[in-house]
């Protein structure tokens, strides 16, 4: 079991990711929220996040995604959220957390799927989502994008998960830093991981924060208006383009039975 620190961004995360090849564990953290908050959601037009409910009563649920498999037959996978209502509402005097998530990915190459990752909830952020994108070309690289938030505060943030199927490793670009890098300031967007391009670069979408999710984050927004990014794996270094490159989808995807 190795435990990787947070990425470092522009905002206050206490992140733990657990790399597994064979054990799961973990402890849900606790948090200190707003009890006036009236929603438990960050963002209910946001689709994607898999929550408790956006009111009480809260209910846990599990969501698994497709099933991914690589264009070269050889490795099979798919990530599961599971969102775990602590209480249905809550209680009176309790100022902690009402849902907590965990997100695994299992991979599979000839036999059985095999846990190998799992995001924990963390003190501050205890919702998370774990979202399979593209197996890359060769077949050796998994692209996922990771979403994590604080519950009861608006908006999510996202970042790129590479899994190296030949060395079972993972690799997360720190996009704060590389923003910080090409923007000569801190800012931050709000991410969307598209996929991969025709040349293997990783696509991303940056959109502007909300003036409501700039508050909250202590951070401001790169640029005013949607912008396009290649990133390259390798170096990590990542260049803004003016529109939307061409993408290459090479995984067979599959809805699970």
């Amino acid at each position: 079991m190795i435990y990787n620190p947070a990425v470092p961004g522009l905002f206050r995360r206490v992140c733990r990711i657990v790399l597994l090849t064979a054990f799961l564990g973990g402890v849900a953290c606790s948090q200190n929220q707003n009890p006036s908050a009236p929603q438990n959601t960050p963002k209910a037009t946001d689709p994607d996040l898999v929550t408790c409910g956006e009111k009480p009563p809260l209910n846990s649920r599990t969501v698994r995604s497709n099933l991914f498999t690589a264009p070269d037959q050889k490795h099979r996978a798919y990530a599961e959220t599971e969102a775990t209502a602590l209480y249905q509402q809550r209680p009176s005097g309790y100022t902690g957390p009402l849902c907590v998530n965990y997100s695994r990915l299992f991979v599979a190459e000839t036999g059985d799927f095999k846990l190998r990752f799992l995001q924990e909830p963390a003190d501050v952020e205890t919702g998370n989502l774990l979202r399979a994108v593209d197996w890359s070309s060769d077949g050796r690289r998994l692209l996922l994008e990771l979403a994590e938030w604080q519950y009861e505060q608006p908006g999510a943030t996202r970042s790129v998960l590479i899994y190296d199927s030949k060395n079972f490793t993972f690799q997360q670009p720190d996009l704060a830093h590389i923003l910080a890098k090409n923007y000569s300031h801190d800012c931050t967007f709000n991410f969307r991981v598209l996929g991969f391009s025709t040349q293997g670069t990783i696509v991303l979408e940056g959109q502007p924060l909300s003036p409501e999710e700039e508050e909250v984050q202590g951070a401001s927004s790169c640029a005013k208006k949607k912008t396009f990014f290649e990133l390259d794996r390798a170096s990590e270094n990542m260049v803004s383009v003016p529109e939307a490159p061409k993408l290459q989808h090479n995984a067979r995807i599959e809805v699970p039975k």
